[in-house]
C-alpha cells in the first residue's frame, strides 16, 4: 500500500496595498494643532503648551506645532512668560484634528495670553494662577523715593498685577504687598516729579 505525502497547509498571507495601510493608520490618529499668531510683545519667547498639566511643546512666533493625543477629554493651556491662558477642556474624537490659535490679547493695564478656536470647541475651565510680584513691587516702590523711575515701574507693574488678581489669574497672597508697593511707587514718582519741576522753575529765575 502506497503512502501519499501530504504537505502541511500554510495560512494564506493577505497582502494589503501600502496606501491602504497608510490611510487606515492616519485615520486613527488624533491630533492637536496649535498655531501662534505673530505679535510684537513677547515675540522672542516661546509659548509653552500644556496638556493635562504637563508641558508638551514650545511654539515660536508665527509657528505651528502638531501633537499626537489620545482620544477623549483633555485640558489644554498655554503660557507666555508669566502670562497664562485659561485652561480649556476639549473632547477629542478618534481620528480628528483640533486646530487652535494662541495669541496675546492687549489690555489697558494688563496683557492676556489666550487660546482661541474658530470651531467653537473650547470649554473654559479654571484659570491658571501665576505667581505674584509683591516683594519686587514693594522694593521698587521704596526705591522710587530716590529714583522716580523705579516708582513709576512699581506703579505700572502694581496696577497690572492687581488687575490679574481681580480676575483670579494671579496668586492673591501677595495682594497686600502689591498694594503697598504700588502706593509707595506712585508717591515716590510724584515727589520726584515735583522736585524736578520745582528745580526747573527756580532755574528759570
Amino acid at each position: 500500500m502506497r503512502r501519499i505525502a501530504v504537505s502541511p497547509i500554510r495560512p494564506l498571507a493577505i497582502l494589503w496595498p501600502k496606501h491602504c495601510l497608510l490611510d487606515f493608520t492616519e485615520s486613527m490618529n488624533t491630533q492637536l494643532e496649535i498655531t501662534r499668531k505673530p505679535h510684537l510683545i513677547g515675540w522672542a519667547r516661546g509659548a509653552r503648551i500644556t496638556l493635562d498639566g504637563q508641558e508638551v511643546a514650545n511654539v515660536g512666533t508665527g509657528k505651528t506645532v502638531t501633537l499626537e493625543v489620545t482620544p477623549g477629554k483633555h485640558v489644554v493651556g498655554a503660557w507666555l512668560g508669566s502670562n497664562p491662558s485659561p485652561q480649556h477642556a476639549i473632547e477629542f474624537a478618534s481620528g480628528e484634528t483640533v486646530r487652535l490659535q494662541c495669541r496675546m490679547k492687549m489690555g489697558a493695564f494688563a496683557n492676556n495670553f489666550e487660546l482661541t478656536s474658530k470651531e467653537g470647541r473650547l470649554v473654559a475651565g479654571a484659570p491658571v494662577q501665576s505667581g505674584h510680584h509683591g516683594t519686587m513691587i514693594l522694593v521698587l516702590g521704596l526705591l522710587g523715593f530716590i529714583f522716580g523711575i523705579f516708582g513709576l515701574a512699581a506703579l505700572v507693574q502694581g496696577i497690572a498685577d492687581l488687575t490679574k488678581m481681580s480676575r483670579d489669574q494671579m496668586d492673591r497672597s501677595g495682594e497686600l504687598l502689591t498694594w503697598i508697593g504700588t502706593i509707595l511707587g506712585a508717591i515716590g514718582f510724584l515727589v520726584n516729579l515735583l522736585l524736578i519741576l520745582l528745580a526747573f522753575a527756580l532755574g528759570q529765575r
